[in-house]
């Protein structure tokens, strides 16, 4: 290797005698590769003396020094050891330049990268890997990517357009654990639940030794260890939040609610149990709150509150 040379030259030449001067001329002026990584090795040299004798230099010297004796064990010459020692402090600065002729390239490194929605916010977010997640409101995903790993870490809801791939992409959404080798999936996690949907591919869920699958156009809802799955009628009961739209179907106030305020910085408040018994259906816009609590006012036995300090607040009567 040129470089291996051209550093052992550059080693013997600082107690030479004209005979190795003479020697190394010749080695030099055969070819142009020669000068060129000659010239490398001293441009490296140079760099590394101009740092000065600091204290982390001199440790990596010593190191590197070390490791060469102990795995050379064939009494190889005092000049080629110092030759593979001048080599390796050069490293930093010659690495700093792209040249790794003579280290083996990096083992492909995983990247880790993080995304966050704001509250009433959603993002599209392309991974490396060509998979799209498109974030809801207030949700983060934290993402591991590389040649033999494809994590994600989900807090939210996200709708996963998974990319065909020789390695598994794993999905962690409330301590539970999804895996799918390609397929489209909408995840979300709240305090008390995991949910995922699933419109193409299937999603498996693991966990304890084992796995449940879950086949498109169905639910898939955790609690506890409770795991329930069933089909979805309506898909867009669940999904309508991609188009900023919220359904319900005799769903309790609070529930309903509780939809709304993932969308509003001010959340709207129940003042009693008996108010968030109530059962409501229809669709509204993601940002249409004031017509929900409009409507609320004029069709059921409830009290509605505004001012500036508590916002909106619905009371039974």
């Amino acid at each position: 290797m040129l470089l291996a040379e051209a550093a052992e030259w550059h080693a013997r030449l600082a107690q030479a005698g004209d005979s190795t001067r003479a020697a190394f001329k010749a080695w030099r002026g055969a070819s142009a590769e020669h000068a060129a990584a000659f010239e490398r090795v001293q441009t490296a040299h140079d760099r590394a003396q101009a740092l000065g004798e600091h204290a982390p230099l001199l440790a990596l010297r010593q190191q590197t020094l070390a490791r060469t004796m102990l795995a050379g064990r064939s009494r190889a010459p005092r000049w080629r050891i110092a030759a593979a020692g001048a080599l390796m402090l050069a490293g930093a600065p010659l690495a700093a330049y792209g040249i790794h002729a003579w280290t083996a390239p990096p083992a492909p490194r995983a990247t880790f990268e993080a995304f966050r929605t704001g509250i009433g916010q959603q993002a599209d977010v392309t991974l490396a890997d060509g998979s799209v997640v498109t974030l809801d409101t207030a949700s983060t995903l934290k993402v591991r990517l590389g040649s033999s790993v494809r994590q994600v870490t989900l807090d939210g809801q996200g709708w996963f357009r998974i990319k065909p791939g020789d390695t598994p992409f794993r999905i962690s959404a409330g301590g539970r654990d999804f895996t799918a080798r390609e397929g489209i999936f909408d995840v979300r996690t709240d305090a008390d639940r995991v949910r995922a949907f699933a419109e193409t591919g299937q999603l498996m869920l693991e966990g304890d030794g084992s796995s449940v699958a879950l086949a498109p156009g169905r639910l898939l809802a955790v609690r506890d260890s409770d795991v329930v799955i069933r089909p979805l009628a309506d898909p867009v009961s669940f999904t309508g939040w991609r188009t900023g739209l919220l359904q319900f179907e005799d769903t309790p106030l609070a529930e309903a609610v509780g939809e709304f305020n993932r969308y509003r910085t001010q959340p709207i408040r129940l003042a009693d149990d008996r108010a968030g018994a109530l059962r409501v259906s229809g669709a509204f816009r993601t940002t249409g709150a004031p017509a929900f609590v409009g409507a609320l006012a004029t069709g059921f036995p409830v009290r509605v509150k505004r001012d500036t300090r508590d916002g909106i607040v619905i009371a039974s009567r």
